[in-house]
């Protein structure tokens, strides 16, 4: 049985040895350095994790120069967004500690990471104004960001409300993980029942095939389903991670950055690949 998506690739050995390298020496040195991650940092990776789905959208449609597309396929593309964020995470750390002023570290993460996202969106919607067929394609991204903040906000008061504690001890993260699945959800919903793509993942493949034998499919299509069920499953997941972010806030945080940047990621890739034309 499939549980991987389609269309993952190693790439060529040379690129694979320089991301081995550059990944280990960036583990590396902030193993030696023993960073704090917090929860402000938590939600200064989430432009890096839309940064990386807008990379390998621009991957798809063939955007990326020759030279550098084998970094951009996936699932390289997330070790390289990696180690484009550890080459600000790395120094900030560095000053932040000769400084004494962590919050330094976020800061440096999220203009970072916000002057590039904003860098991939100019580029994606001059390239989109000269090429796609209809100017719909140009509401997707702000519309997808809007309606998932839209879902994310009764969800997670609801959340606060049955389980306070645990909302508190997860901090900004707990949020942000709900919104970026919020976000692959909805994304993934608008791609399947609007514009007709198909899903490269296994899974989400299967709940919606079993949301198209119900009585609703032909109101409502079928990926209202995933949506649901990602809401869901995210909600579940910060009630879980809340005791280990409280316990250990390093090892928890990155536990909550990564459930989000499994949700950001795929959700940006969808809404760019909206954007660029050609869905794949």
């Amino acid at each position: 049985m499939q549980f991987l998506p389609s269309g993952l690739a190693i790439p060529p050995l040379p690129y694979a040895i320089v991301l081995v390298v550059l990944t280990a020496a960036s583990l590396a040195g902030l193993y030696l350095l023993g960073p704090p991650v917090t929860t402000k940092q938590v939600v200064a990776f989430a432009p890096w994790m839309i940064a990386g789905g807008a990379f390998h959208a621009l991957y798809q449609v063939g955007l990326i120069p020759d030279v550098a597309e084998p970094f951009f396929g996936a699932p390289a593309v997330y070790v390289t967004t990696f180690l484009l964020a550890a080459a600000v995470w790395l120094p900030s750390v560095v000053r932040a500690q000769a400084l004494d002023d962590v919050g330094r570290i976020a800061r440096n993460l999220g203009v970072a990471g916000g002057l590039l996202v904003l860098g991939l969106i100019v580029f994606a919607y001059t390239y989109a104004a000269g090429s796609v067929e209809s100017n719909v394609a140009l509401v997707w991204l702000p519309l997808g960001f809007l309606g998932a903040a839209v879902l994310t906000a009764p969800c997670y008061y609801l959340l606060a409300i049955g389980w306070t504690g645990a909302v508190d001890r997860a901090g900004w993260g707990g949020p942000l993980v709900v919104f970026a699945h919020a976000l692959d959800g909805l994304s993934t919903a608008i791609g399947v029942d609007v514009i007709g793509t198909g899903e490269r993942t296994p899974i989400p493949r299967r709940i919606m095939g079993f949301a198209e034998t119900l009585p609703t499919y032909p109101y409502i299509g079928k990926g209202w389903l995933f949506a649901v069920v990602k809401l869901v499953m995210a909600m579940v997941i910060v009630v879980l991670l809340a005791d280990i972010v409280d316990e250990s806030p390093t090892e928890g945080n990155v536990l909550l950055a990564f459930v989000a940047a499994v949700g950001m990621g795929p959700a940006a890739n969808n809404l760019f690949l909206f954007l660029l034309g050609p869905t794949i």
